[in-house]
């Protein structure tokens, strides 16, 4: 007998995590929400070079430092090479699609991240809801779907796009494990 389908997910450890909280109803969903944010950064951390980043920051900051604002096209798809998969080309077409003067501002450049986790914690979100309908039932699969984007739109996922920027120094908050009798699970 399995302890769930998401032993079996092809994800991360975080995705693993997340989803075996968002599959247990004995979870609130401020104890769910907390995991969406380590599965995320495991995401960046294997997707993103440090590199990619700050030649990303480094073309912002030059923008935001001109007078005249250039096209960066050619310095965008220049770093294509590096952005690696999935998120790192995500943000670069968020980045693509504003303008070369709206770019001069921090916070599009948040904004963009944003958005980039914001799609890979969508995905993520269908490929867990996809192993649990191939491995358990309809409803489950749908109850842990609903469960986990609940808790995405809870997420900070502004800060967490600050950090990855390299634009705030605070560390994400770790889910802690519970291992008392008085740690349980909260009471109404």
């Amino acid at each position: 007998m399995s302890d769930g389908p998401h032993r079996s997910l092809p994800m991360c450890n975080g995705w693993k995590r997340f989803a075996e909280r968002a599959d247990n109803p004995n979870f609130e969903m401020d104890d769910v929400t907390r995991f969406v944010a380590p599965a995320l950064e495991q995401d960046c951390t294997g997707e993103m070079t440090s590199e990619f980043i700050a030649a990303l920051r480094a073309i912002a900051r030059d923008q935001s430092e001109s007078l005249f604002k250039e096209d960066l096209r050619g310095k965008l798809d220049a770093l294509r090479n590096q952005a690696g998969s999935g998120i790192g080309h995500t943000l670069l077409d968020n980045v693509g699609l504003i303008p070369a003067h709206d770019l001069a501002d921090v916070n599009a450049l948040v904004g963009c991240m944003t958005a980039a986790l914001t799609d890979r914690a969508a995905r993520g979100a269908r490929q867990v809801e996809e192993i649990y309908l191939r491995e358990s039932t309809a409803p489950r699969a749908l109850n842990v779907r609903m469960r986990i984007e609940r808790a995405i739109e809870k997420a900070p996922l502004q800060d967490l796009a600050r950090k990855f920027l390299r634009l705030d120094s605070a560390p994400t908050e770790r889910p802690t494990k519970r291992e008392g009798l008085d740690e349980g699970v909260g009471l109404l």
